[in-house]
């Protein structure tokens, strides 16, 4: 049995030698590396090859954002040839959006910056935590502090699609749960077998407008449930950069709505709204 199993989803080409520089972390550890592209890239492909010689790429249809494409991963491998799963994708950085987790704000470029450095930031700590998992039989999952949470307004208006879900696996409903914001982790192979009760055509085709309420946010909270116990990994202190996030965002935000409006906000009053194609 192979060490790690490693899915990146690759969908911001742009982002890729910032990725090769994190995937340099393996260096040490038996994996095999599976990337799925939403659009067929000779030149991404070759760039990927040149460092990574074994690994497996494929074109896949853009449905559920990076979830939809993992669960086709879990399709394509044999599941019982891996001790563990690292889940891994790229995220937009040039979203004016802040997510709220665990009483801090982040944009997604910082938000990305914490999940990836908790699980590659270097060599010495992706091993650092594949041997928690080792020590921890107990635990299924393992992700960043900041990013793990319990908080009932990341997932009550959810919980519905979450037990439907749940249902479809053979599963019980749950009431409260905890999950990994962001949906990077590394998780114990056995646990991500009910996923397989799902295929990636049972996904909506990607609409980066919709934030919330599909079935990839559903299946970002199901993770959560499968990988419990989560250990929620202090890997590095980020809050001062929160803290000045939280500051500059009380002087100026820039927000997209989910009708596709950019609004401006100066101490949080707006004082612009505009959509992309208003005259």
């Amino acid at each position: 049995m192979k060490k790690l199993a490693v899915h990146l989803h690759l969908h911001y080409f742009e982002q890729l030698p910032e990725i090769l520089k994190y995937l340099q972390a393996l260096n040490g550890v038996e994996y095999d590396l599976f990337v799925t592209m939403t659009q067929e890239d000779k030149d991404i492909a070759a760039q990927i090859l040149t460092e990574h010689p074994c690994a497996q790429i494929w074109v896949v249809e853009n449905r559920g954002y990076d979830i939809g494409p993992f669960i086709e991963f879990l399709h394509r491998i044999d599941l019982n040839e891996y001790e563990y799963v690292l889940k891994l994708h790229t995220k937009g950085k040039k979203s004016g959006n802040y997510t709220h987790l665990n009483g801090f704000r982040m944009d997604n470029a910082l938000w990305g910056r914490i999940l990836w450095e908790s699980l590659l930031a270097s060599s010495a700590l992706l091993q650092e935590n594949l041997n928690i998992l080792d020590t921890r039989k107990d635990a299924e999952m393992l992700g960043s502090k900041y990013c793990v949470t319990s908080a009932t307004q990341d997932y009550e208006k959810l919980l519905p699609g979450v037990n439907a879900a749940l249902q479809k696996m053979e599963l019980k409903e749950v009431q409260r749960l905890t999950f990994v914001a962001g949906a990077m982790f590394i998780v114990r192979t056995a646990a991500l077998k009910p996923l397989l009760a799902y295929q990636l055509s049972d996904f909506d085709l990607t609409d980066g407008r919709v934030k919330e309420g599909t079935l990839a946010h559903v299946m970002e909270r199901i993770f959560g449930i499968l990988g419990a116990p989560i250990i929620a990994i202090d890997h590095g202190n980020y809050r001062w950069k929160l803290f000045m996030m939280s500051i500059n965002r009380f002087f100026w935000q820039k927000k997209v709505t989910k009708t596709g409006r950019t609004v401006i906000k100066i101490m949080k009053l707006p004082i612009c709204s505009i959509r992309i194609g208003d005259s």
